[in-house]
């Protein structure tokens, strides 16, 4: 199993219509701090302001990155296929420090919950 590394997976508030890669090192990643007061990173993406936390999936589950086979203008639909894996990524809010409110976390919680009702 070949996992991608801590800060490679973004999981952003917003969808970008692009198919590729980026330098995400040089175009982002340079660019986020942590607050200690908010005990929170904090980065921007064209000018909106970011709060985010590194984060980890449950124990035993492993993520996916998939490129979902869309053609850039074209639209048309290709396969769907894995292209990644990660057990770590970075989780972000517009301007909101990530909380156990938020949709993510509370999807996380659900796996403890599953495991709990198949036991």
């Amino acid at each position: 199993e070949n996992l991608s590394k801590e800060d490679h997976v973004q999981f952003m508030p917003f969808n970008i219509k692009f198919n590729g890669e980026t330098q995400i090192i040089d175009r982002f990643n340079s660019d986020t701090s942590e607050n200690n007061e908010k005990k929170c990173l904090e980065n921007s993406f064209r000018g909106y302001p970011l709060e985010g936390e590194r984060s980890e999936l449950p124990k035993d589950y492993v993520g996916l990155v998939l490129d979902t086979g869309i053609l850039g203008i074209s639209g048309e639909k290709e396969n769907v296929r894995a292209v990644s894996a990660f057990d770590k990524f970075t989780y972000w809010n517009y301007d909101r420090v990530p909380g156990e409110n938020d949709n993510l976390k509370q999807a996380l919680q659900w796996t403890r919950v599953a495991e709990a009702l198949h036991e």
